[in-house]
């Protein structure tokens, strides 16, 4: 053992000896409430220590800590205010604890300012930081998932930079544009999944017309508001937290080799009435690998995946202040890494923010918000094809030739030389953000406050299109090539938003029961985009990519978008006494969007609230508070092309005259000046409750919103000749559902508990087409169904040989049941229910709505856990009542000659395997696949979204050094799902053809230091 072990080994003993036997000081005490009466059950502790006590039934402790003068304790009860005390000299206390309404009086952002949950009469659900921290996420919408009841989350993707997913309130209520609108520190239209998560301070959700029908003409499809953490005054405090970890799929599928390929092709090919490819000694090549070249057993899943992909965060923060004055300054660095090899898939980020407040003669405030993102990601210049084409291609074809050149024996590409050479599409981004707010004071509960804000980006994305070339394995001779002729295109993305808001604030109480909150505000807003994009052909180099290094072909193109919108918008709530509660809003928008004559439109809401549990008749012992409320209202959805009420000329190509292409101008849209926004109508009436001194808190909603006259391009007669149909205002889509949201906290000693879980149940139904015929194909519009509904058969399941009547000389199978016309059904193959009846199956009369890819429940239950310096942090996440689909080589075998059979294939129908879970095998032949309830997913899951554990010094060594806080953990990300998805594939990208990166795993280890 050296002398420095020896040495470390000391330090520690005498560490753990100090420890030990430094509690040498006893003091004692007793714990009253406000009247008097002891508190049994209050835990007591010293801070920064593991000394602890708590009272008995009569309220009395007492307690050994150190003997340091500047020792503190810390009382907690639930239901009463912590306090803390300082020791002093004093050994004999009396603490007096306060009841607390925490929770209760907890303040909720709202639209343009904050309300009480006890007074709030709108559906609104908020976040803190703490559902963000620590966990391995790159975008905020991943952290939102399952984290509140009626926010829905769905189709993101692993790639690293555009992993964000699509966010949805309380259901899908147009077939147009249905995201929410972000509001950022007051500036509506950020977005949210370049923000770094560990700058956000809360996150409200405002659901129903009560709460965001301030936001008028965009609030239609809910709103979220972020609001980014400030500094919280006194000394400089310095917050690091890092994280180090490693993502791996959550699922992938998995391929068969050679041999079995062979002989299932061969198979299909039988079945069919065709010869088979492979002969038996063809196979036995492949089984033994002596012929690399032409026989190889290549898995192209593991050779186009990587182990592991790295990610890393770092994040570091300032922020203190003085009596007037105080900062928050914070800088943030993401990077990921990809799964795929070639290194094309990978992304880093780096989040800057400074803002600063401050208070001039007791009247004025100042506000400066600014941030900065410089954000790059690298894709393929070919997408997804990479990890498309490792399912598309044989197996036979190896990595490389002998002769080192790329595999290829005809067919679909090589994937790995698609990840190397195929070439790269760079995007890099500098995005600003800023806004400015100034406060008045007139008199005591008057505000007159000012806002100006910019949000402005320059952005480059460099597609670089290389030629690939694939040798023949003997001779070396030019077989195939793709990307032929090399290019690179160039496309540069500028946009200005501007924004100024102006609003008098008034705020007052009289007579202490009557509680007076206005609102009055006008804002102008500004948007303006311009894209520029250059491409050219014949790239000299193969390594570098510039447009100025293409030789032929120089092509550009550009274009122009602006929009404006102006309105007038207020508030006023009345409380008597925090029991009798009103609220009323209105927003009068004007938007550039549509034609002089439509663009103005009145926005509007109404509230009650009733705080039940004030009534004396209703005073008890167990329930604390009680709630009822109720609103309605109507919003507006202005998201649709810029000119769509004007008629748009545009540049084509002609004819060629001599060597030269002209360029005439032609209409490209039709507009309709008639054109307006959609209109929503949303009623809600929700239920708050609290139990048990607040243990206990449920909160439930009942909600019907309707959306009308949606943005649809209506069939009119074929003599009108135009480009394309103009966008009308037709149509409705109702969403109707329930909300729940549960939580429980308490501590036992020192050990402290929270649970809280929410569900949602959102049913979707498309209630008016504007009279015209529904979309029918595999997906459907149609009256009284969920918008793009499953359209298909019903499946009855796999035929058997008792379903035919055999004929022995002729040695036909004749089907005993209704099939399609022209269909060969034999043994083995899919037999369809004849819905109407009339003897045969056909896909006009016998299909029908099979199912959706709306979720009907969504639901999260955290779970957060702490015992002296331990934590332990749980997260898990489902939906129920949600369909996926899989289509080609995703899900089906030897269809084509790109459908590769999976291992799940195996288990297909013969005669010796009557009872198989996939029909039989035809080769390229789909009728058995046709969309039917049989290939209809279940994509419901629940997942075990993050657990994560941690430990925290206890402050009394890490004071010694200056360290208020340090904790380290680990952590993982989507560790285990429970589903009946399709093996192989991920339930949260439920409909697909295998075109995309898959979700992903993380493993993270982490670190949290604050200095003071």
């Amino acid at each position: 053992m050296t002398k420095r072990i020896k040495n470390g080994l000391f330090i520690l003993l005498s560490l753990f000896t100090w420890v030990g036997f430094a509690q040498d000081r006893e003091v004692t005490g007793k714990v009253i409430d406000e009247e008097g009466l002891p508190l049994p059950g209050v835990s007591i502790s010293e801070e920064g220590t593991s000394n602890g006590a708590v009272t008995n039934m009569d309220g009395e402790f007492d307690l050994d800590i150190s003997n340091d003068e500047d020792a503190i304790l810390i009382f907690s009860f639930l239901g009463f205010q912590t306090q803390e005390v300082n020791v002093g000299n004093q050994s004999e206390f009396e603490i007096t604890m306060e009841e607390s309404s925490e929770g209760l009086d907890e303040v909720i952002v709202v639209g343009y300012g904050t309300q009480k949950k006890t007074n709030l009469t709108g559906a609104v659900s908020q976040v803190d930081s703490e559902t963000l921290e620590n966990r391995p996420i790159t975008n905020v919408s991943s952290g939102l998932q399952g984290s509140m009841a009626g926010v829905t989350v769905t189709g993101a993707s692993g790639a690293p930079g555009n992993n964000g997913g699509d966010i949805r309130i309380r259901g899908i209520g147009t077939w147009g544009n249905s995201s929410p609108l972000v509001v950022i520190d007051g500036v509506p239209g950020g977005n949210l999944d370049i923000l770094n998560p560990s700058d956000i301070e809360s996150i409200s959700v405002l659901k129903d017309a009560a709460s965001s029908s301030i936001y008028g003409v965009r609030g239609a499809n809910g709103v979220i508001v972020v609001t980014t953490k400030s500094g919280e005054g006194g000394a400089p405090s310095l917050s690091y937290n890092t994280y180090y970890g490693m993502q791996r799929p959550t699922a992938v599928p998995e391929k068969l080799g050679s041999p079995e390929y062979m002989q299932l092709l061969n198979e299909s090919q039988v079945n069919v009435g065709r010869n088979p490819t492979y002969s038996e000694e063809e196979i036995q090549i492949a089984r033994e690998g002596s012929d690399p070249n032409y026989y190889a057993n290549t898995n192209w899943v593991d050779e186009v995946y990587k182990d592991y992909a790295p990610q890393e965060s770092h994040n570091l923060s300032v922020n203190g202040g003085e009596k007037d004055f105080n900062y928050y300054l914070s800088y943030g660095l993401i990077k990921e890494g990809g799964l795929v090899v070639g290194d094309n898939f990978e992304s880093k980020r780096n989040n800057i923010r400074a803002k600063v407040s401050t208070k001039l003669l007791d009247r004025i405030e100042l506000n400066t918000n600014i941030g900065y993102i410089d954000r790059n990601y690298t894709g393929s210049s070919e997408g997804t094809a990479p990890l498309y084409q490792a399912l598309t291609v044989r197996p036979l074809v190896p990595v490389r030739n002998t002769n080192g050149g790329w595999g290829y024996i005809g067919g679909s590409s090589n994937p790995v030389a698609t990840a190397y050479e195929a070439g790269t599409n760079d995007f890099t981004s500098e995005e600003f953000t800023g806004n400015v707010d100034a406060a008045i004071k007139i008199f005591e509960g008057l505000k007159i406050r000012g806002r100006y804000g910019l949000v402005k980006y320059n952005s480059r994305r460099n597609v670089f299109d290389r030629t690939v070339n694939y040798y023949d394995a003997d001779t070396g001779n030019l077989v195939w090539q793709i990307n032929n002729p090399s290019q690179i295109t160039t496309s540069s993305y500028k946009g200005t938003y501007q924004t100024f808001v102006g609003t008098a604030e008034f705020d007052r109480t009289f007579n202490d029961v009557h509680s007076v909150q206005a609102l009055l505000g006008a804002s102008q807003e500004e948007t303006i985009n311009d894209d520029l994009s250059a491409s050219r052909t014949d790239v000299a180099s193969t390594s570098v990519g510039h447009i100025n290094l293409g030789t032929e072909n120089q092509r550009n193109s550009g274009s122009n978008a602006q929009n404006a919108l102006q309105s007038v918008f207020g508030r006023v709530n009345y409380a008597f006494n925090d029991k009798y509660l009103v609220e009323a809003n209105f927003r009068y928008d004007g938007s550039s969007r549509f034609a002089k004559d439509v663009r103005w439109n009145l926005f509007s809401s109404a509230s009650l609230g009733w705080v039940f549990s004030k009534e004396e008749f209703l005073e008890n012992d167990i329930l604390d508070f009680g709630k009822i409320r109720a609103s309605y209202g109507t919003q507006g959805n202005d998201r649709i092309a810029d000119w769509a009420f004007m008629d748009v000329l545009g540049p084509v190509s002609t004819m060629p005259i001599g060597n030269d292409v002209t360029i005439g101008y032609r209409q490209t849209a039709v507009g309709n000046e008639l054109l307006t926004w959609e209109s929503a109508e949303k009623m809600n009436i929700g239920l708050d409750l609290a139990f048990l001194d607040n243990r206990l808190n449920l909160s439930a909603d009942y909600f019907e919103n309707s959306t009308d006259n949606i943005l649809l391009r209506l069939p009119i007669p074929d003599v009108f000749g135009g480009p394309s149909y103009p966008y009308q205002n037709a149509g409705s889509v109702e969403n109707t559902g329930w909300e729940l949201e549960m939580g429980w906290r308490d501590d036992i000693d020192d050990f402290t508990y929270n649970l809280n879980f929410n569900i949602s149940d959102v049913r979707n139904e498309v209630t008016d087409l504007g009279g015209t015929e529904p979309t029918i194909d595999d997906r459907v519009r149609m009256e009284g169904q969920p918008l793009d509904a499953f359209y298909g058969l019903v499946a009855e399941g796999i035929a058997q040989e008792s379903d035919f009547t055999y004929d022995a000389e002729t040695d036909t199978y004749t089907p005993n049941f209704p099939y399609i016309e022209g269909d060969p059904v034999q043994p083995g193959d899919m037999i369809y229910k004849d819905l109407n009846g009339d003897g045969e199956v056909d896909l006009v009369n016998d299909r029908k709505v099979i199912g959706s890819h709306i979720p009907r429940y969504t639901y999260g239950f955290r779970g957060d856990f702490a015992y002296k310096g331990f934590d332990l942090n749980l997260f898990i996440q489902g939906v129920g009542k949600v369909n996926g689909l899989l289509t080609g080589t995703a899900r089906h075998a030897l269809t084509s000659e790109s459908a590769m059979p999976q291992a799940v294939h195996l288990d297909r129908w013969t005669p010796e395997n009557t009872d198989a879970s996939y029909p039989r095998l035809t080769y390229q032949q789909s009728y058995n696949q046709r969309l039917s309830t049989y290939w209809l997913e279940d994509a419901s899951y629940i997942r075990l979204k993050n657990v994560q554990v941690g430990y925290t010094l206890p402050e009394k060594f890490t004071k010694k050094f200056r360290v208020d806080r340090l904790r380290a953990y680990v952590s993982g990300e989507n560790l285990y799902t429970i589903t009946d998805y399709f093996e192989g594939y991920d339930p949260e990208s439920p409909v697909s053809s295998g075109s995309f990166y898959p979700q992903i795993k993380t493993f993270t280890v982490g670190l949290n230091i604050n200095l003071k």
